[in-house]
C-alpha cells in the first residue's frame, strides 16, 4: 500500500491531522499537537482539507468490493465442506443470500379492474356508520343493500 501524500502543513498541523486520523477527539488531538485549543486549529482550511483528503485516500485504498466479500465467503463454504461442518456451509450461503439481496421484501402489486374500482368508490362514499353496519352484517336503511 502506497503512503498517503502529504500536503504543505506545519509540523504541528501535521501532528494534529495524524491525531485526528488516529481517532482522537478535537481536544485530545490539539493537545497532542501542542495546541492550547485544538478546536480552533481544526478550523484552519488547510487542516480541514488535509483531513478530508486523508479520509478519502483511506477509503479509496481500503475499499473492499462486494465481489471480494462473496469470494471470501465462498472460500469459507468450501472449508466448511472439507471439515464436514454443515452449519458453517449453511451460514455462508445465508450471508451470500443477504449480500445478493435474496432476503429483500417481496414487492406485490395490486391491480384493480373496472368492477373493483366501482366497488371501491361505493365503499369510499359510505359513511363510517354504514361501513360498520356492513361489516357486522346488518342492513342499511332497513333493506339489504347490494354493493
Amino acid at each position: 500500500m502506497a503512503a498517503r501524500p502529504r500536503s504543505k502543513l506545519t509540523e504541528r498541523q501535521q501532528k494534529l491531522v495524524e491525531a485526528k486520523l488516529a481517532g482522537k477527539n478535537d481536544h485530545q488531538a490539539g493537545k497532542e499537537a501542542g495546541y492550547v485549543n485544538g478546536c480552533n486549529a481544526l478550523k484552519i482550511a488547510s487542516v480541514r482539507n488535509e483531513i478530508a483528503a486523508a479520509r478519502r485516500w483511506l477509503t479509496d485504498t481500503t475499499q473492499i468490493k462486494r465481489l471480494d466479500v462473496v469470494e471470501g465467503i465462498l472460500d469459507s463454504i468450501e472449508m466448511g465442506r472439507m471439515i464436514a461442518d454443515p452449519a458453517a456451509v449453511r451460514q455462508g450461503w445465508v450471508e451470500i443470500g443477504k449480500i445478493l439481496g435474496h432476503y429483500a421484501p417481496e414487492v406485490k402489486n395490486i391491480n384493480l379492474n373496472i368492477n373493483q374500482q366501482r366497488l371501491r368508490s361505493k365503499f369510499e362514499a359510505l359513511s363510517d356508520e354504514d361501513l360498520l353496519a356492513i361489516a357486522e352484517g346488518a342492513t342499511i336503511d332497513g333493506e339489504s343493500q347490494r354493493l
